[in-house]
């Protein structure tokens, strides 16, 4: 799943690479990966992991020429703490790719993206802070403000922890008694006999790794206090 994510989200990002017109076209070494980006999202991870799932679902609308879907669908996935999903919506907003340019904004998204610390965001967050004017910078706190009420990792965070957490309960008993599982789109038969059923052990472990990536780096902040984007000086020597 992680690799599948984060190539949907350099195919989102990289508009040098789309055609300009209702449906992106993929350059010739891209194809394969779009047409895996067009094929449904398991419909079952959207229990579990809410944020992955309406990414996916934002790649599948990218290119299947609904940009707009693919934003509502890039937004959805970053109340749920998605940083691939804020890391897109930055992006978009910011060069005015597929979207209305407004730089600060995007700067905003991009805030939030970084707010890990992760080495695929905070670079393009520090670029994009540097090249900001004063008013530039001025109206992306103001939005950032606005954005983290929902999309911060102090809101989205637990919100996101809180769904895993119910939706894994409902399996546990499959887990602690060696039971099976079908859940949509996430289980495969460990036998042919099983119709879809998988080990409530397995998916546990598989579904442990997923979160575990999701969530790298939740315990870390970016932002300190609760007036300002926090000082370049602060993260830039990591970009060097």
């Amino acid at each position: 799943m992680k690799s599948s994510i984060l190539l949907s989200l350099s195919l989102l990002c990289a508009s040098s690479l789309a055609v300009a017109r209702e449906r992106p076209e993929p350059l010739p070494d891209q194809r394969d990966a779009v047409s895996a980006s067009l094929q449904p999202c398991p419909g079952g991870l959207e229990r579990f992991l809410p944020g992955d799932y309406y990414f996916c679902s934002a790649a599948r609308n990218y290119w299947s020429g609904h940009p707009g879907m693919a934003r509502e669908s890039l937004k959805d996935a970053a109340a749920w703490a998605s940083k691939p999903a804020q890391y897109a919506l930055g992006i978009m907003y910011f060069n005015g790719d597929h979207a209305e340019k407004n730089r600060p904004l995007g700067l905003a998204w991009l805030a939030l993206a970084a707010e890990r610390h992760d080495p695929a965001y905070e670079p393009s967050f520090i670029s994009a802070y540097k090249q900001a004017s004063t008013d530039e910078l001025a109206q992306a706190n103001a939005y950032w403000l606005q954005l983290k009420a929902t999309y911060g990792d102090a809101v989205a965070g637990p919100r996101a922890e809180r769904r895993f957490t119910r939706a894994y309960r409902e399996i546990a008993w499959a887990v602690d008694f060696g039971g099976s599982v079908f859940i949509d789109g996430l289980t495969m038969p460990e036998s042919p006999h099983l119709l879809g059923m998988q080990s409530g052990f397995s998916l546990a472990r598989y579904l442990q790794v997923q979160k575990a990536d999701f969530f790298r780096g939740y315990d870390s902040r970016v932002f300190v206090g609760d007036a300002t984007l926090v000082p370049i000086s602060t993260v830039a020597p990591r970009a060097d």
